[in-house]
């Protein structure tokens, strides 16, 4: 693995604890060994001398912009006293009421990571050091990504939904400051996050487009912008966008995993080749 490919490889050590950060909204045990690595790579990540960490010294206002807005993340969710993520010795738990803020720090930072990631994809190519194991990791990535993320939103646009139709039932569908504040506070911060993740989508797969594009069909049914097709309950309309979704986390994966153990392969081999070099990061200068 070249330099470059190397440096690109390191950015996405980083990005993939962010993206495996949305764990943390799901209902199923949180390891502290899991949580532990992800706290000590998200902020170590940031250090002078890491690949990010040179990167963000390299490109100054906006480097240190990007810095303040992961630092939110490390201080709000793996910092001491957290009121998020709370590690204890059997696990992390995680105030739940709190998912939807979880998600929002984690999907903007994400985009500005893979921004910095592609920037220097464009970098390899035009320099002719682009590696296919490189291209192919983040474009597996990015499939998966996005279908994790319409996972975790969906789960929370569906808590939501449901809870606002209570209400609205309850008042005979008149608006109520209680279904005014679901609307505002979490449905429509929830859809906005959907949308913002499948308008900065790296694809043109039809797989991958046709899903999240079923999402938003979802989303316009439910805000009433759309008629809900065959006339169909909306439970029997979460359940099949649901389960669109869970299927190409099923499909994609495992593709995702099988480029991934062999790109830290041969990073390590890498890193251990250049154990006897000075110890900084091969960066090249991508200065914004």
């Amino acid at each position: 693995m070249n330099n470059t490919s190397l440096y690109i490889f390191q950015l996405y050590q980083y990005l993939l604890n962010l993206r495996d950060t949305l764990e943390y909204t799901l209902d199923q045990p949180h390891p502290l060994g899991a949580y532990d690595q992800r706290k000590r790579i998200l902020t170590d990540g940031l250090a002078k001398g890491s690949a990010l960490g040179n990167f963000l010294e390299q490109n100054g206002e906006n480097g240190e912009k990007i810095r303040t807005n992961l630092e939110a993340v490390t201080g709000e969710l793996y910092a001491d006293g957290s009121t998020i993520l709370y590690p204890e010795s059997d696990g992390v738990r995680v105030d739940s009421s709190q998912n939807i803020h979880i998600i929002d720090l984690v999907l903007g930072n994400a985009e500005s990571l893979r921004d910095i990631i592609y920037q220097y994809i464009k970098y390899s190519q035009e320099h002719s050091e682009n590696e296919p194991i490189i291209l192919n990791l983040i474009s597996e990535d990015e499939h998966l990504y996005r279908m994790i993320v319409a996972k975790v939103c969906l789960n929370e646009y569906l808590k939501s939904f449901g809870e606002f139709q209570k209400v609205m039932s309850e008042s005979k569908g008149q608006a109520t400051p209680q279904s005014n504040y679901i609307v505002s506070n979490e449905l429509s911060k929830v859809a906005g996050l959907i949308r913002f993740s499948r308008s900065h989508t790296h694809t043109i797969d039809n797989k991958t487009l046709d899903v999240l594009d079923n999402v938003n069909k979802l989303l316009e049914m439910c805000e009433g912008r759309r008629e809900r097709t065959n006339n169909a309950s909306f439970q029997d309309l979460f359940k099949g966008v649901m389960t669109e979704v869970d299927d190409c986390i099923r499909l994609f994966e495992p593709k995702w995993k099988q480029v991934f153990d062999k790109a830290r392969e041969e990073a390590m081999n890498s890193q251990k080749e250049r154990q006897y070099a000075t110890g900084s990061n091969p960066s090249p200068d991508t200065s914004a």
